[in-house]
């Protein structure tokens, strides 16, 4: 396992290229804990800024877990600035709060948003999100879903629960 430091400090939540660009005190403190990164096999050039773990890539950091089948990461000027992940799927859980799959995961650390693809599927705080392409904003934890072709619908699931509290909330302002 290779650590490098990085000009830039890890932010919230997913975070797959700690392994390689956030200093220990940083990673600490923003989620957690070290940074543990495993595969079959892993490549990093230093001067191209692309790192490689291939076959049964996992990344763990405090109570994140991404699993895949390759994860490439790319910087910019020692920075980490993209993070891919490829597999069948790729899988990324956060506690209980957070699940998400897909065939391919990409993560733009500057926008800090995830996209994933392929069978895409996100589960927030036990409502589902599920599409060809679904979007997870991680500042504002936004989602947003579609499909891939004209064809392809979205599926939402929202419990019973919420909608409930909202019918009881309704109830009260009358």
């Amino acid at each position: 396992m290779n650590s490098f430091p990085s000009k830039r400090p890890a932010l919230g939540a997913l975070l797959l290229a700690l392994a390689l660009t956030v200093p220990a005190q940083a990673a600490t403190e923003s989620s957690g804990g070290d940074v543990v990164i495993s595969a079959d096999k892993a490549v990093f050039r230093q001067q191209d800024g692309f790192g490689l773990y291939q076959g049964n890539a996992e990344l763990r950091q405090g109570n994140r877990q991404v699993t895949a089948d390759r994860i490439e990461l790319h910087l910019r000027n020692d920075v980490l600035h993209h993070v891919i992940a490829q597999g069948s799927p790729v899988t990324l859980r956060e506690g209980d709060e957070l699940e998400a799959r897909g065939d391919k995961l990409e993560y733009d650390v500057a926008d800090q948003r995830i996209v994933l693809s392929g069978n895409a599927r996100i589960r927030q705080n036990g409502r589902s999100f599920e599409g060809g392409r679904v979007v997870y904003d991680l500042r504002s934890r936004n989602v947003e879903a579609s499909g891939t072709t004209p064809e392809d619908r979205v599926r939402i699931v929202i419990p019973a629960a919420d909608t409930q509290q909202g019918n009881n909330n309704e109830g009260a302002r009358r």
